[in-house]
């Protein structure tokens, strides 16, 4: 469902004052029912268009779902307020509800029928609205856990993270994707009170910066640049006029002769405390009790901070923000990840949510691995944005897809094609060249291919598709038909790198090597002697794989007693016939050399070391990365490959 942000926080003010309860929303909705049912009576006997009849039905459904949400849980005070507003605007554009059906009279009937079709045609708007706030607050939980929502560059999250603040209390706070990281050299403590003001005035401003200026009248970004630069400056005054007054009153208690238990703990001091357990070769200190400076931890010599690189930078930067945030709020951060090193990242973030635990933490983030060390928290996938307010937001599904696999898929726009192979393998340029309207996606083996293409499948709400590619040498004819059904198809190839050793392939190479045809005949000879020498071998590694398969993808069936387990399986292992399929596979390979069947012998000979052979007679020593090449910027390659794979991979899309 495709969601819309409105503008409605002036409702949200408008009823912030009220403590409605849920009774009393419940109550509204009934009247609202009751009413909107009235008015849909008398709008059939005007005979009113179809439309307008549907507007009432859509009204009486969405105040029957809210109703239903109301008594399912329970809803904060905001959320029940921004409902009844909704509610509210719903209800009044029904002009005639609070009239008996009596009110239609031959007289007036066309007024009315004019009338009412004049104010149906503004009832859209709110619908979608409640409809919006519904489905949205539904799927964050009423913001009860941290969150984190998943979207690839454009799909509106910094836009989203200053929406989402005119829903949250006023304890909401945005830490910007933006950041200008410059730490200011302090001549003194500033006031307490004055920088706690400052403080929360940039706390509630917006963070978004979609902004633009002039250059009429040598108009220049001064003003923008200014407030950018200056948020460090604010975080860290406040935290240093803290620390001077609880130091302060501390002194204090000592020298009225109080005993004082504990000595105080500022914001600060737990900042650089973090911050150092963070950056383990460097010490971050104020010790003049003014300004923040560094020093090596073998050293005795600090420097000012404002000389550490941008990734130490942003590290006290959002460790400042996080501590200072208000109790008990909202802390939205858009792209948390920007500018810190894996190995940091999660730690960081880790320690913050285990110091703010009563805060409320949303992250909006493209980086999958981060998204999937949230492991608590609540997640959701921004589908898509169109400008300026409209997000389609989805809950991230429980699936058998590892969930980082899942968060990489679901952004995609193309239909899936899972293979086996590994992440940056030969397999995987291979495919991403002759198939670039697939997103290809290696997960190592044939079985893992099997399941998450059927996994994915499952999934509702995605507009894409998924194909698995697996090797068909160790499958017989009925399990790969049964898996065409599932969108699973094979290639019969022991290995993609044997696509460069087509014959047709070979050639266009040759010729860019200008070199001779009758070379592509030594490699293809040369090829039957390292097969025909390695029979044994190949026969051997086949009934060996084939086992594997066949145990991985084979159960015993449940027996009731031990004597049907035994007889289970023996059934089941005697269907495993080694000599017999080592004597199968040897005389087909002795019948493919003898008929110096060449398509054949590529298309089951399993040897990585085959590129040796290309590179002993072209003379060349890099032979697989001339044949990526060649694929890449040869078109007609492509379609010469492309006859490997079976139609529904290479004509999809």
């Amino acid at each position: 469902m495709i969601v819309r942000i409105q503008k409605n926080i002036a409702f949200l003010l408008k009823y912030s004052n009220l403590k409605m309860t849920k009774d009393d929303i419940l109550e509204l909705i009934e009247n609202g029912l009751t009413q909107i049912i009235n008015h849909k009576e008398i709008s059939l006997e005007c005979e009113v268009i179809d439309l307008v009849i549907d507007f009432h039905n859509k009204a009486i459904n969405i105040l029957e779902v809210t109703r239903e949400l109301l008594i399912q849980r329970d809803i904060p005070i905001n959320y029940l307020n921004q409902f009844k507003a909704d509610i509210d605007q719903i209800i009044k554009i029904f002009p005639f509800r609070q009239h008996p059906i009596s009110i239609v009279q031959p007289d007036n009937k066309i007024e009315l029928k004019k009338s009412i079709e004049n104010h149906m045609l503004s009832l859209e708007n709110p619908i979608k609205t409640l409809e919006f706030n519904i489905d949205f607050f539904q799927k964050l939980n009423f913001f009860s856990s941290n969150i984190v929502a998943i979207g690839a560059n454009g799909s509106g999250k910094t836009t989203l993270s200053n929406e989402l603040k005119k829903y949250l209390p006023s304890t909401g706070v945005v830490i910007s994707a933006q950041k200008v990281l410059i730490i200011p050299t302090f001549s003194g403590v500033s006031n307490f009170e004055k920088t706690h003001a400052k403080l929360r005035q940039s706390q509630v401003s917006d963070k978004s910066l979609k902004v633009t200026y002039s250059t009429e009248s040598n108009g220049n970004s001064y003003g923008i640049l200014n407030q950018l630069g200056g948020e460090f400056q604010v975080l860290l005054d406040n935290l240093l006029a803290e620390r001077s007054v609880v130091r302060n009153k501390y002194f204090e208690t000592l020298k009225d002769g109080e005993v004082v238990k504990d000595v105080p703990i500022t914001k600060l001091d737990r900042t650089l405390t973090i911050w150092n357990s963070l950056i383990q070769h460097r010490i971050l200190e104020c010790t003049d009790g003014i300004n923040i400076t560094l020093k090596a931890l073998s050293s005795t010599v600090s420097y000012p901070a404002h000389q550490m690189s941008d990734g130490e930078k942003v590290i006290l930067y959002l460790i400042a923000h996080v501590l200072q945030a208000p109790e008990s709020g909202f802390i939205i951060s858009d792209e948390p990840e920007m500018y810190l090193h894996k190995s940091i990242l999660k730690k960081l973030w880790d320690t913050l949510e285990q110091l703010r635990q009563d805060c409320i933490f949303v992250y909006l983030t493209h980086d999958l691995d981060f998204a999937a060390s949230r492991i608590t928290a609540k997640k959701v996938w921004i589908k898509s944005f169109a400008y300026p307010n409209i997000w389609e937001i989805e809950n991230i599904p429980h699936n058998e897809l590892p969930e980082s696999l899942l968060l990489e898929l679901l952004g995609s726009r193309k239909p899936i094609l899972f293979c086996e192979g590994k992440n940056g393998s030969i397999d995987e340029k291979i495919y991403n060249i002759l198939f670039p309207n697939f997103t290809v996606t290696p997960v190592e083996t044939c079985f893992s291919v099997i399941n998450y293409t059927k996994a994915f499948n499952k999934l509702h709400n995605v507009t894409v598709k998924a194909i698995g590619l697996i090797d068909s040498d160790y499958h017989g004819s009925e399990r790969l038909k049964a898996l065409e059904v599932e969108n699973i198809f094979s290639i019969a190839l022991s290995e993609p790198e044997n696509l460069f050793f087509d014959e047709s392939f070979l050639k266009i190479m040759s010729k860019q090597l200008m070199l001779e045809m009758k070379v592509v005949d030594e490699i293809k000879s040369d090829l039957f002697l390292l097969l025909r020498k390695e029979i044994e071998l190949q026969a051997s590694n086949y009934v060996s794989a084939k086992i594997n398969y066949y145990f991985k993808d084979s159960h015993v069936s449940k027996g009731n007693t031990l004597e049907d387990v035994n007889q289970n399986y023996l059934k089941f292992s005697s269907e495993v016939n080694i000599t017999e399929w080592h004597k199968q596979r040897i005389t087909e390979l002795n019948e493919i050399v003898e008929n110096q069947d060449y398509q054949k012998a590529i298309s089951i000979f399993n040897n990585k070391g085959l590129k040796a052979l290309g590179n002993k007679n072209f003379k060349i020593t890099d032979f697989t990365e001339r044949a990526i090449k060649t694929l890449q910027f040869k078109p007609e390659t492509q379609i010469i490959l492309k006859e490997y794979f079976p139609k529904e991979i290479r004509n999809y899309g």
